[in-house]
C-alpha cells in the first residue's frame, strides 16, 4: 500500500518504509481482532453461570443483571470499579490489551523477545514520525536529511540533545553500530533486506552525522527511518550492544530514549508499569501527562472486559464495537468513539505462478473480482461499516496524488457475477460432468488466511466462497495458525490469501516487490517480497524506471500511471475494503482524545505515535476508590 506526507517547513523531508519483516512475537492483527471482532459464545446455562460471575465480580453494570429482554440495564451514572494496579488511579492511564507473554525481555530482534503492544512503545523513540492522521512528517532523534546529487550517498543529522534513558548521549555511532549489526546478521528481524542490498558503508564526521553511502542510486532509502506504523528503525544504544550477543541478550530493563522508563513487569497481573522520566530528554517539545501508564491485559470475556471498561477500570481499550454500541445507546456519559482508517486495506493475494494453474490467468482474476460485493462485505462483515478499496492504498487524502480515475473507471470493479460467469466460460470452461475445467484439470481453488474463523480477513473469504460456487468454481477455505499460513504464504502454497495489503509510501516502492526478479519458484521462501509471484516484462521496466526517480516528480506521474493501469489489467492482488478501526476511550480519568472531529493524532494504542497524545491528555481530577 502507499502514502505520502506533507513536508516540515525548510526541511527537504519524505517519508519513510517500514518494509522489514513483521515483528513475529508482536501480531497486531490479533490486537485488532481482540478489541473489535470479540463476540460472546457462552449460550445457555453458561451465559447464566457467566451473568451470575459478572455481577458478584463487579457489583453491577450494564453487562450484569440484564433484564428478560437482554437488553443491557441503562446507566445514568458511572459506577466507577477499582483498578487493580500498583499506582494511583488518578496519576495513572490504563491500556487494556491481549495475552502478554513475555515479561523479562525487551529485545525486538528475535522471536519472542519483547512484549507485544505492551507499552514498549512508549519508551523507544523513532528517527522521523509520520501521522497518516494529520499527513506530517515530525524530525525527533534525526533533525534532517539529505542526499547527493545521484542519490548515492545519504547524510542523516541528528539531534544534539538526544540521551538515553541512563543518561547517556544519543548520538550518529549508535545510529551505526545498530545499521551495521543488521545489514550483517540477516537473522535477525530487520536484518539483511535492504540494509544488505543499499548500504555500503558509513562514516561518522561528527557524533550529529551520520554518511550512508550506498551500493546503487536509490531516492527512497530513508523510508526506512520513519515511523509509520510500526517503530520504525529503532536505534540501539553502542555502549550496551556492542558487548552482547544480539540473539540471546534480554535488555531489561530496557535502555531507551523515551519519555517513559519501565517500572514493573508484573507476570502474575499480566500487567506493565512504566513511569515517566523526569530526565527525558525532549521534554520542551513532548511533556508527556500521565505520571505513569500501565498496560494490562484484559478479560478473555467480552462481556467482562467491557464491563470494566464501563467501570472506568481502563481508560483505552478493553471493549469491542458491540459492547460500545449498547453503552452508547444507554446514555453512557464518557464514551469517545474515534474512528481510523488503517493504512492497510483488507486485500486478496492471487497466486500468479502457472504451476497453479487457473489463478495464473490475468481473465480468472478479474472473474474472482466480479465475485466481490464489496458494498456488503464493507457493511456487513467488519466490525464497522467501511468502504470498498478500488486501490491497493488507503484512502488518506495523502495519497489523492497516485490515483488515476479515468484509469480505474476504465477497469471498473463492481460486482458482476455475470460477467464473471462469461470470462469463465471462456478459460475454464464446464466438461462432460459438469465441472470447469482448465486445461484438462477441475478447477478447485484453495483459499488461506491467517485470520480465525470468527475474523474479518475470514468471512471476507468465506462470502468470496460462497460467490465463487454460484458461478460453478469451488474452493476450499483454511484458517491457518500465524506460522503455519505466514509459510504456506511466502512459499506461495495456496491459491488466494485473505489478508492486508503491506506497507509503503509511493506506489514505485510498492511495484519494485512486484518485479519479476522477486519472483521465487513455488516452494522457496519469497522473504516478503512478490509473495503472489507476478510477472510481467512491461511491468519491470516501469518499474526499474521509477525507483530511480522521486515518486513527486512531474515525470514521474506519466510512468506511475501506465504502472497502475499494468496493475488493473492484471490484477495480482485484490483491494477488497479500507479497514477502520475504532479507538475506544474512557473521560471519567482522562479528557482531551483524539475524535473525528479534531483527528490531531493516530488514535490506536499499539502505534509508537501514542506518545503524542499521552501530552495533549489532561487529568480530570477524579479520584479512584480506595
Amino acid at each position: 500500500m502507499t502514502f505520502v506526507m506533507s513536508t516540515v517547513p525548510d526541511r527537504n523531508t519524505a517519508p519513510a518504509s517500514n518494509e522489514g519483516p513483521r515483528p513475529q512475537f508482536e501480531d497486531v492483527a490479533e490486537v485488532v481482532r481482540y478489541q473489535l471482532s470479540r463476540r460472546s459464545l457462552v449460550g445457555g446455562g453458561a451465559a447464566a453461570a457467566l451473568t451470575g460471575l459478572l455481577a458478584a465480580c463487579s457489583g453491577g453494570g450494564s453487562y450484569s443483571d440484564k433484564p428478560a429482554n437482554n437488553k443491557p440495564v441503562a446507566t445514568k451514572s458511572v459506577q466507577i470499579g477499582k483498578a487493580n494496579i500498583p499506582v494511583p488511579r488518578d496519576q495513572t492511564l490504563i491500556v487494556g490489551q491481549v495475552e502478554f507473554t513475555v515479561f523479562d525481555s525487551f529485545n525486538n530482534l528475535i522471536p519472542n523477545g519483547a512484549p507485544g503492544s505492551g507499552g514498549y512503545e512508549m519508551c523507544r523513540e523513532a528517527m522521523f514520525y509520520l501521522s497518516f492522521a494529520t499527513g506530517e512528517l515530525t524530525p525527533w532523534l534525526a533533525t534532517g536529511y539529505k542526499y547527493n546529487a545521484d542519490h548515492t550517498e545519504l547524510t542523516i543529522n541528528f539531534d544534539p540533545a538526544a540521551k538515553w534513558s541512563d543518561g547517556k548521549p544519543l548520538t550518529a555511532n549508535d545510529f551505526k553500530f545498530t545499521v551495521m549489526l543488521l545489514r550483517d546478521r540477516p537473522e535477525l528481524f530487520g536484518g539483511g533486506g535492504e540494509l544488505k542490498e543499499f548500504v555500503k558503508e558509513i562514516t561518522v564526521p561528527d557524533p550529529q552525522t551520520a554518511v550512508i553511502k550506498l551500493t546503487k542510486a536509490t531516492p527512497r532509502f530513508h523510508y526506512n527511518f520513519i515511523s509509520a506504523i510500526y517503530a520504525g528503525f529503532d536505534i540501539m544504544p553502542e555502549h550496551i550492544w556492542k558487548s552482547q550477543d544480539p540473539t540471546k541478550f534480554k535488555n531489561n530493563p530496557p535502555v531507551k530514549s523515551g519519555p517513559y522508563k519501565l517500572k514493573q513487569a508484573i507476570r502474575n497481573q499480566k500487567m506493565f508499569v512504566w513511569e515517566k522520566d523526569p530526565n527525558y530528554w525532549n521534554k520542551g517539545k513532548l511533556d508527556v501527562g500521565p505520571q505513569f501508564v500501565v498496560y494490562q491485559s484484559t478479560s478473555k470475556q467480552a462481556d467482562q472486559a467491557a464491563l470494566a471498561f464501563e467501570r472506568a477500570e481502563f481508560d483505552v481499550g478493553s471493549i469491542d464495537e458491540q459492547h460500545a454500541k449498547q453503552l452508547r445507546n444507554t446514555g453512557y456519559p464518557n464514551l469517545v468513539t474515534t474512528q481510523f482508517n488503517d493504512p492497510n486495506p483488507r486485500v486478496l493475494w492471487l497466486n500468479c505462478d502457472p504451476s497453479r494453474g487457473v489463478i495464473s490467468e490475468p481473465k480468472m482474476r478479474w472473474a474472482i473480482n466480479y465475485c466481490l460485493d464489496r458494498e456488503k462485505i464493507g457493511k456487513s462483515i467488519w466490525p464497522v461499516e467501511v468502504p470498498p478499496a478500488i486501490y491497493p492504498w488507503a484512502d488518506y487524502p495523502t495519497n489523492e496524488k497516485w490515483k488515476n480515475d479515468e484509469i480505474a473507471n476504465k477497469y471498473k470493479f463492481e460486482f458482476n457475477p455475470q460477467k464473471a460467469t462469461e470470462l469463465l466460460d471462456q478459460i475454464c470452461p464446464k466438461n462432460a460432468a459438469g465441472k470447469r475445467a482448465y486445461k484438462g484439470k477441475e478447477v478447485n481453488l484453495e483459499i488461506i488466511t491467517a485470520s480465525p474463523v470468527d475474523g474479518g480477513e475470514y468471512a471476507i473469504a468465506n462470502v468470496l466462497k460462497t460467490e465463487l460456487a454460484k458461478v460453478g468454481v469451488p474452493a476450499t477455505l483454511r484458517s491457518l495458525s500465524g506460522s503455519v499460513h505466514g509459510e504456506k504464504f511466502e512459499r506461495g502454497e495456496y491459491d488466494i490469501d485473505s489478508n492486508w495489503a503491506g506497507i509503503s509510501f509511493d506506489p514505485a516502492q510498492l511495484y519494485a516487490d512486484w518485479e519479476s526478479t522477486r519472483a521465487q519458484p513455488i516452494g522457496k521462501n519469497a522473504a516478503g517480497k512478490n509473495k503472489m509471484r507476478y510477472r510481467n516484462p512491461k511491468f519491470d521496466t516501469l518499474s526499474r524506471q521509477l525507483a530511480a526517480m522521486d515518486p513527486a516528480a512531474p515525470e514521474a506521474k506519466p510512468l506511475l500511471d501506465q504502472a497502475l493501469e499494468i496493475y488493473f489489467q492484471d490484477l495480482p492482488l485484490l483491494p477488497v475494503i479500507q479497514t477502520g478501526y475504532p479507538s475506544y476511550f474512557n473521560t471519567v480519568f482522562w479528557t482531551g482524545w483524539p475524535t473525528d472531529e479534531d483527528l490531531y493524532q493516530v488514535p490506536l494504542n499499539w502505534w509508537q505515535h501514542f506518545m503524542f497524545i499521552l501530552a495533549k491528555i489532561k487529568p480530570t481530577g477524579t479520584k479512584g476508590p480506595a
